[in-house]
């Protein structure tokens, strides 16, 4: 809410009254929000009323003012719509003989609403607000006596207009701008504190290890990037203390005023828990600052169904009235905000936990939080991230952040959900229904004709657009409106497809699906780096960090946007004689080679392996399907009598997760093997040091199944002159091996073996995606690699046991 720099503390008058005036509850759908282009009609509804008025009118007038605090300025700044004089009709006036008509200053607020604006009979409070401020900035240093207030509502469709006035004496009105800019100063006070002291001690703040090979080097092309501002590319293996190295420089340039906030940025919530513990170690060493995590709503939400509805939480009702005294304790009595902290507070003060932890990112210097928070546009809060924002991102295991932005800048409209909204508001509202029905007719006419679905695809958005302004007004009016639930999730996804539809350009494949009602029409973002490349725009430097960011230039490509932006690479800070990296030649997944022989050989490899030494494993494969059927085959052999088995499920809760992970014990008795898949929960972002898991076994270059997404990926790149495969499969499905294989060796004490157990490992072009420390292999089979596992345990035994 608040921008401090060069000791100068400075708000909007929109933010200030928004924030200090807010009241009532929550609802779902409460923060609707209007498109970009309704906001682009409703400026040109703005020029044109202006331009309506007679000379005098004075448009769009810049006001401000400040005060002077302890060693700071506070300012107060905005621009009013319009600025006039009226005729005014002084009652009391006329009572003493004097000219009862006179004319006075006149503030005049537009705003440009889809509602019918003859319903409206009173102003809305924010909007009054908002207008009262100009009222007094403009007319209290001038000397007025008096002034007048004009909201002027105008309908987007109809551009009918409706007048709301109101006459304030001045006196009156400074005693209500003093009471606001009371709030003012005591946050701003606070805010300007904390800084201080935040800068203090991140002056003195020290690195809090001794540095690992390869890790000074990190923080000081992190710190370079930031104070060159500019984006980066880093590969670092694991081992190298990525977190410490990327957020010691950041918090550096943040107390040197080179940045405003730091983003810590995953996808992953074992990398958020690490990030709060690194922060947390800082703070003991004598770091002051706020840093607040964002926890998923469905994650920090303590009802047993999440509803944001005043009927169904206790909290929702009347939050926007108890949220700044929630916020100001939190604020003055926390500062390394997490999860617990937020639900602490949420049920002291009895507010909604997901909205208190964005109240407090917004005063927050560092934020740690998953990407969507900063790269979606439905997620993304202006209060956290708005135009040219001064931010750094710290972006860890950015090769996530690929298929993630594809999701978020891709949308799907089904037809069949247009049919069944109108049967929802048929007995409603007429407007919603017959705009339902435009929508649905375009769509009609696109299922005729499937195949030129991308040529049409702007014949949807005028419909779309009157729609989505119409269902708005009525959402935020009705919010006891049966199956209002089932309504703001459509509008949403209508939103979003508006959305996309009106922003995206090129990097996009247009396709319909299906015909008649079960038609859908699919904007799927193939290339996301012109979309993120926006969001790195208003950001002082990105910095892009990850084990597995090979090939470079893919990732530099499709993620930054330009393959000019640097990019580094740290060599692994661990003794290649403690790990074995091995290829199997004789066992393959490919589709129509997979059967028993190729199963029952895996089970052979997994036998030899705990044979010759004993515990924890983890082996991973391409499906559930061939897990399940090497599985079964194990679970026949004398492996089961030798090992214990974990399977991996389709949908593991949280605590079924952490009890696979909890099983892989250093003093576990017999040997433990996890059957995992390849891809997914314990492929990456898992720490299992020590002897807590020894060696992992890779069925598959990972290679993506084949599907319709993968396939217009392929043929897209190949359009570009690009190699459609390697993007599409090849590049995307090395990486999973990279990131499971980076499962063993997590320390400079670990030892462990990797065995890649797919021919296709030996092929050139896939050796070539392989990292630099892995520039040598040993081929085995069925016949030598019991050999080779031996020799390569005795020489860890004679080399570092010993030592150790």
């Amino acid at each position: 809410m608040l921008s401090y720099q060069n000791n100068m503390v400075k708000t909007s008058v929109r933010k200030l009254v928004e924030f200090f005036l807010r009241s009532g509850d929550i609802e779902t759908g409460s923060s609707l929000v209007s498109d970009p282009e309704a906001m682009q009609e409703g400026s040109r509804l703005h020029r044109k009323i202006q331009r309506s008025k007679k000379a005098g009118y004075r448009s769009e007038v810049p006001l401000k003012m400040s005060w002077r605090r302890d060693g700071y300025e506070l300012v107060l700044e905005g621009r009013a719509d319009g600025i006039d004089s009226a005729e005014y009709e002084d009652v009391d006036a006329r009572d003493e003989n004097e000219s009862a008509v006179r004319r006075v200053p006149l503030i005049d607020e537009i705003k440009c609403v889809y509602k019918d604006v003859r319903q409206i009979e009173e102003a809305e409070p924010l909007h009054l607000a908002q207008a009262k401020c100009y009222a007094y900035m403009h007319a209290g240093p001038a000397g007025h006596k008096d002034v007048l207030v004009q909201i002027t509502y105008c309908n987007m469709e109809t551009e009918e207009i409706k007048y709301i006035t109101q006459h304030y004496d001045m006196e009156e009105l400074a005693q209500w701008f003093d009471d606001l800019m009371d709030q003012y100063k005591l946050w701003a006070d606070m805010y300007v504190e904390a800084r201080r002291r935040r800068d203090d001690s991140i002056k003195a703040m020290v690195f809090p290890f001794s540095y690992r090979p390869g890790q000074k080097k990190l923080a000081a092309m992190v710190y370079r990037s930031i104070n060159d501002g500019r984006n980066i590319f880093l590969q670092a293996p694991t081992g190298v203390g990525k977190t410490i190295s990327t957020l010691y420089p950041a918090l550096k340039g943040l107390g040197e005023g080179k940045a405003e906030r730091v983003f810590y940025l995953t996808a992953k919530t074992i990398t958020r828990t690490v990030a709060e513990q690194t922060l947390l170690l800082l703070q003991k060493q004598g770091l002051s600052m706020k840093a607040v995590t964002i926890t998923a709503k469905e994650r920090i939400c303590d009802n047993e169904v999440m509803e944001c509805n005043p009927a169904a939480c206790a909290k929702a009702r009347g939050h926007f009235d108890r949220i700044n005294g929630a916020l100001y304790a939190l604020l003055t009595e926390r500062e390394i905000i997490r999860r617990e902290d937020i639900l602490e507070y949420s049920e002291k003060y009895q507010v909604c936990p997901y909205e208190l932890s964005f109240e407090a990112a917004g005063w927050a210097d560092c934020i740690t939080c998953d990407y969507n928070y900063v790269f979606d546009p439905h997620v993304n809060r202006k209060s956290l991230f708005g135009e040219k924002s001064g931010s750094v991102l710290l972006i860890d295991e950015a090769h996530n952040l690929l298929d993630r932005a594809r999701e978020m800048y891709s949308a799907v409209l089904k037809k069949e959900d247009f049919v069944r909204m109108k049967k929802l508001f048929r007995d409603k509202n007429k407007s919603i229904v017959r705009k339902l029905q435009n929508c649905n007719r375009e769509l009609l006419r696109m299922s005729k004709n499937v195949e030129e679905i991308a040529e049409n695809i702007d014949s949807l958005y005028y419909p779309l657009f009157w729609l989505l302004g119409t269902m708005e007004d009525y959402l935020k009016d009705h919010p006891e409106m049966e199956n209002r639930e089932e309504a703001v999730e459509f509008y949403f996804q209508a939103r979003h497809f508006f959305m996309i539809l009106d922003t995206m350009e090129d990097g996009y494949e247009i396709y319909g699906e299906g015909g008649g009602t079960h038609l859908k029409v699919h904007l799927f973002c193939v290339d996301p780096s012109s979309r993120l490349a926006e969001y790195l725009e208003k950001c002082r430097a990105g910095i892009f960090f990850s084990a597995t960011l090979l090939p470079i230039r893919y990732y530099r490509q499709l993620l930054g946007g330009s393959g000019s932006m640097d990019a580094f690479s740290v060599s692994s800070p661990f003794e290649k004689e403690r790990r074995l990296l091995a290829v199997a030649s004789d066992v393959t997944s490919r589709y129509s080679r997979r059967g028993t022989e190729q199963y029952q050989k895996m089970v052979r490899y997994l036998e030899e392996t705990i044979s010759v030494k004993p515990g924890n494993y983890m082996i991973f494969f391409p499906s559930y399907e061939m897990l399940s059927q090497v599985l079964a085959l194990a679970e026949e052999s004398t492996l089961s009598l030798a090992a214990d088995f974990l399977v991996q499920s389709t949908s593991m809760s949280e605590t079924e997760r952490e009890e696979f992970l909890d099983a892989f014990r250093e003093e576990n008795s017999k040997s433990l093997i996890g059957f995992c898949v390849l891809g997914s929960i314990f492929s990456e972002g898992i720490d299992l040091t020590g002897r807590r898991l020894i060696g992992v076994m890779i069925v598959g270059t990972g290679i993506p199944q084949i599907c319709e997404e993968r396939e217009r990926i392929r043929v897209y790149f190949d359009r570009k002159g690009k190699k459609g495969y390697d993007y599409a499969y090849r590049y995307p499905g090395m990486n999973k091996v990279l990131q499971a294989a980076g499962r063993v060796i997590r320390t400079a004490e670990d030892t462990g073996t990797i065995l890649l157990m797919d021919d296709r490992f030996l092929l050139r072009e896939n050796q070539m995606l392989l990292p630099e420390e892995w520039d040598s292999y040993y081929e085995v089979n069925l016949y030598n690699y019991e050999k080779v596992l031996e020799q390569f345990w005795e020489k860890v035994q004679e080399t570092f046991m010993t030592e150790e």
